[in-house]
């Protein structure tokens, strides 16, 4: 047995912090292996898709695969536009003593940025079965401009007075189902036929031909008359 003398002190070792001398016999130890990023990679893009399409399916946004909606012009204009009037006293082509747009059928293109102009020239208000259907819903920002001039929108606006609405514009079913947009009366129109005009935004991307009506309780007749309080707007591939 060595005695304490036999012992190495510290001062002979190897220097605190240094290495004693290699061992040439033992393999150095290895960490861990590199895990992939492929597997969380793959969680990340699905993760995405998931959130988009709900996203989607809650708000009704246009946010699905296909053609890119057109964008506005460097103007700031869409690029089309689509008018109707109601109650039209100038279109005598249309005009009836029933309520009526014109034109009630019309044709617009999917995945475009549509500016609608309603021009109401009916006086009268109507009552509204609920209370939702005097608010704007399914424009872009569930906006309606009132009485827009060829400089200015004017202020966007999410709902009307329901005591002072002639008609809607209003989808009931299918895939734009919710969609709604009321109309004002003409009684506070200036004089001269000027009408009462709403101008939005929207996009339509599914195709295909769908019925519009009009939701306020004008003419019972025009209101289920095809051509008349309601009709159909087809979308067809841009």
């Amino acid at each position: 047995m060595p005695s304490p003398a036999d012992t190495p002190t510290g001062s002979e070792g190897p220097e605190l912090g240094k290495s004693g001398p290699a061992d040439s016999g033992t393999t150095p130890a290895k960490g861990p292996p590199a895990r992939s990023l492929l597997p969380y990679l793959v969680l990340v893009v699905v993760t995405f898709f998931v959130t988009w399409f709900v996203f989607a399916t809650v708000t009704g946004l246009p946010v699905g695969f296909g053609t890119s909606p057109a964008a506005p012009s460097s103007s700031g204009t869409p690029s089309t536009g689509v008018i109707l009037t109601i109650d039209n006293p100038f279109d005598t082509a249309n005009n009836n003593t029933a309520d009526q747009y014109a034109p009630a059928n019309f044709t617009v293109p999917a995945h475009t940025l549509l500016k609608f102009t309603l021009i109401n020239y009916d006086t009268g208000q109507n009552e509204l079965p609920v209370a939702t259907d005097a608010d704007v819903n399914g424009t872009v920002g569930n906006c309606a401009y009132l009485n827009s001039t060829a400089t200015s929108l004017g202020p966007c606006v999410h709902s009307l007075p329901s005591t002072f609405i002639a008609h809607t514009f209003s989808f009931v079913s299918g895939p734009y189902a919710g969609f709604n947009v009321p109309i004002p009366s003409a009684a506070a129109s200036p004089e001269g036929g000027i009408g009462a005009s709403v101008t939005f935004f929207a996009y339509f991307n599914q195709t295909g031909t769908f019925t519009w009506n009009c939701l306020a309780l004008c003419d019972p007749w025009s209101m289920i008359t095809p051509g008349f309080m309601t009709g159909t707007m087809t979308v067809v591939a841009s």
